[in-house]
């Protein structure tokens, strides 16, 4: 039977990151992916200016009721936008079975997009912290959600970890992304114990919208799939490094990771790009 898993967020029109990444993302790692859309951000042809529309209370419960029908073996949340919506979402996975919780926590977009304006900071984390196994913020996230003035080292993520572990989850995935200095994409594991760093060789270029929801999307593919959190960091680090690999140009702006590239058609350069990981 395949696993089903449910992407709750931000559905991205012009389709590089948001729910349309995490269920491309699913689909290439065998799982079955479902969707409960909370916002749609849309963009302007002529300057790229980003809007955010938040979906209306009455549909977004709709949503999470259809899933009450459904066993589900993971649920990824991103970026929420609405109030209304954040408590009835934190009212579902109080009661909602499933294995894993993933918290991507959406918000410092590369889009610029002003995200949980309409949610307090104390709020979002005091409520949302405790119910998920594994959260992923990138760096100027972890920071924000820490009460960090900035995280520019490993050993400023280790402590932004620590706060964030907490907090309640089990799994703190600290990502770098694009804003680290120099030419290696770096990621921090912590699992309670021990802290783990994963490095790739940066590839050069801005064609990487949707990088960190595919990266995100693909842990909690590889936890439902029965991987441990190390594999699964890793696994989703390469799928991730091969995705930007393989980007596809959108327009003058922007670039999206592509996931539906397969290990077989992946080019000699690329998997001669070698994860480390070293436990600190």
């Amino acid at each position: 039977m395949v696993n089903k898993v449910t992407s709750i967020g931000g559905s991205d029109t012009s389709g590089g990151g948001g729910i349309e990444a995490d269920i491309r993302t699913f689909q290439q790692c065998g799982l079955f992916g479902l969707s409960v859309i909370e916002n749609i951000v849309t963009m302007t042809p002529q300057d790229w200016h980003v809007t955010r529309y938040a979906i209306e209370n009455t549909i977004f419960k709709a949503q999470l009721d259809t899933l009450n029908g459904i066993a589900l073996s993971g649920i990824k949340v991103g970026m929420i936008a609405n109030q209304d919506n954040f408590w009835d979402l934190v009212k579902y996975l109080d009661q909602v079975q499933t294995k894993y919780i993933l918290l991507d926590p959406v918000l410092m977009t590369k889009l610029a997009v002003s995200d949980h304006d309409n949610i307090a900071l104390n709020t979002y984390r005091e409520a949302l912290l405790p119910k998920v196994q594994v959260i992923t913020p990138n760096i100027l996230e972890a920071a924000l959600l820490t009460g960090m003035s900035s995280i520019n080292t490993i050993a400023e993520m280790q402590v932004a970890a620590q706060k964030l572990f907490d907090q309640g989850p089990q799994y703190i995935i600290i990502k770098t992304g694009s804003r680290w200095q120099g030419d290696t994409a770096v990621d921090l594991l912590y699992d309670g114990h021990h802290f783990y760093v994963f490095e790739m060789k940066r590839i050069a270029g801005q064609a990487n919208h949707g990088a960190g929801c595919t990266f995100s999307a693909a842990i909690l593919a590889g936890l439902v799939s029965g991987k441990d959190i190390i594999t699964a960091v890793a696994d989703a680090k390469q799928l991730t490094h091969r995705a930007i690999y393989h980007a596809v140009k959108i327009n003058q702006y922007v670039g999206h990771v592509w996931q539906g590239v397969s290990n077989e058609q992946s080019t000699n350069q690329e998997n001669d790009d070698v994860i480390t990981v070293n436990r600190l």
